[in-house]
């Protein structure tokens, strides 16, 4: 009995794990095993996470909120992609996107998931 509860706390603690993952995967909505861009913006976007740097809630992320976590993105100044004097959601999510399709295949793979959820992770750049 007690391999039993053992081996069902083990299952539990790895699907909490996994969660992330599986996550991720229900972003795919072609199935393809791969995230494009637009399955990227769509899943990451129902995260929430942008508002989570907007401070001041205006739609825009100004330096000292980009500050505040993304410098593992890149430097600010090179992240208003459209000039307009802050980076939107939409920069926001061209940015990270290309964070994480690290071989520049316009997709991220499995492989490449696993930077995601580095970065969801409690203390990662997205995880608080």
């Amino acid at each position: 009995m007690k391999k039993t509860l053992l081996t069902a706390a083990t299952i539990g603690a790895a699907m909490m794990l996994a969660q992330p993952v599986l996550a991720q995967a229900a972003w795919d909505t072609d199935g393809d095993g791969a995230l494009g861009a637009e399955e990227f913006v769509a899943g990451f976007g129902s995260m929430g996470t942008f508002a989570n740097f907007d401070a001041d809630g205006n739609g825009l992320l100004d330096a000292t909120e980009w500050g505040s976590g993304l410098t593992e993105v890149g430097q600010y100044e090179n992240m208003d992609l459209n000039g307009d004097g802050g980076v939107d959601e939409a920069e926001y999510n061209a940015l990270l996107f290309n964070r994480y399709d690290a071989d520049g295949s316009g997709t991220i793979d499995a492989t490449e998931l696993g930077t995601i959820e580095s970065d969801m992770t409690p203390g990662g750049m997205l995880g608080g």
